[in-house]
C-alpha cells in the first residue's frame, strides 16, 4: 500500500497577519516589500518572488509526500497532514508528487489535489479503495 501525506489548513500566507490583523499574510508582505527601503530593481524582484511564493503554495487536499506505508514521515506528523493510505504500490504512486509547471516555473507545487469532504479520519488517518482515492482526485490546470 502506499500511504498519501495531505494537506489540511489553510496557508499562513492565507491567514490574517499576526501584526497586522486586517491583512492577509501575502498582503502584510507584500506591503511590507512596497515600503522597505530598497532599490526598484530589488523590490521588483522580490515582488515576483514573493508571487512565485505564494501561487506554489500548499493549498488545502495538495499531496505533500508519498511513502510507502508505515514508513517514518518525521516531522510531516505533526505539520498539519492527514495520512490517506491506498491500495497502490509506492512506484505508481510517486508519480502523484509532479509540481504543474508553467514553462519553467512552477504554477502549483503539487498538480494532484484530493477532494477530503466526508472522508471520515480517525487520529489524522484513513483508508480509501483505489476507486474512492480516483473519485477524489483532482487534477489541477
Amino acid at each position: 500500500m502506499a500511504e498519501f501525506l495531505i494537506y489540511n489548513k489553510t496557508h499562513w500566507m492565507d491567514l490574517p497577519s499576526k501584526d497586522r490583523p486586517d491583512l492577509l499574510g501575502y498582503d502584510n508582505v507584500t506591503q511590507k516589500i512596497n515600503e522597505g527601503p530598497m532599490l526598484a530593481a530589488d523590490r521588483s524582484k522580490a515582488l515576483a518572488n514573493h508571487w512565485h511564493g505564494y501561487t506554489s503554495r500548499y493549498r488545502p487536499g495538495d499531496i505533500v509526500d508519498v511513502r510507502k506505508d508505515g514508513a517514518p514521515s518525521g516531522r510531516l506528523e505533526k505539520t498539519g497532514v492527514d495520512f490517506i493510505s491506498v491500495p497502490m504500490t509506492f512506484a505508481n504512486a510517486k508519480h502523484f508528487m509532479e509540481p504543474l509547471l508553467d514553462g519553467e516555473s512552477t504554477k502549483y507545487r503539487r498538480r494532484y489535489q484530493i477532494d477530503m469532504a466526508g472522508v471520515v479520519l480517525t487520529d489524522h488517518e484513513a483508508t480509501l479503495t483505489l476507486a474512492e482515492f480516483n473519485n477524489r482526485l483532482k487534477v489541477k490546470t
